[in-house]
């Protein structure tokens, strides 16, 4: 136990160090209500500690950026910026995509009411948030598979309460 909690300091701190990261994603997003599939694609660029951005390639043009407390989102043109400091729900969502992305998942479990387990899968490690309890809205579950090299996330899960599966998976990370 010892060990595996300082190998999770040692990478967080990888983590936090980072200077930037970018990469390609991939984007599902399962809707249960209306029971489509609808998926995207792009480039993603981490730029710690505070700017997020997801450039879309498909559907062209979207975009989804976090600059420190203000969210800018284009979804098929409809553009739109949200400071999160005014908006609860929208800071929770910030913040929490923030801590999963940075490697601050106890944060995000804190946030969230969630229990957490950590468990490996070969140069893996999956770090799952549960809720302890339904809501109205927000996520029921989150599932981060992190790179044990250096905490960077290879893929995300967001399940929420009214069934919405969204899956990120990113590939040809660099590290800058």
């Amino acid at each position: 136990m010892k060990k595996l909690l300082t190998i999770i300091i040692a990478m967080l701190a990888m983590a936090a160090s980072a200077q930037k990261v970018e990469c390609h994603f991939t984007e599902t997003k399962f809707i249960k209500a209306s029971g489509k599939t609808l998926e995207g694609e792009g480039n993603l660029k981490l730029t710690p500690p505070d700017k997020f951005e997801l450039n879309y390639t498909k559907p062209a043009g979207d975009y989804f950026i976090i600059n420190g407390k203000n969210m800018s989102i284009n979804v098929r043109g409809k553009k739109s910026v949200v400071d999160t400091e005014k908006n609860a729900a929208m800071r929770t969502q910030r913040n929490t995509l923030m801590n999963c992305i940075t490697g601050n998942w106890k944060q995000a479990a804190t946030d969230n009411n969630a229990e957490t387990s950590v468990t490996e899968k070969g140069a893996n490690k999956v770090v799952t948030l549960t809720a302890k309890k339904a809501a109205p809205r927000g996520y029921s579950k989150i599932i981060i598979t992190y790179r044990k090299s250096d905490n960077i996330p290879v893929e995300l899960v967001f399940e929420e309460f009214n069934g919405t599966v969204t899956t990120y998976k990113m590939t040809n990370i660099v590290k800058k």
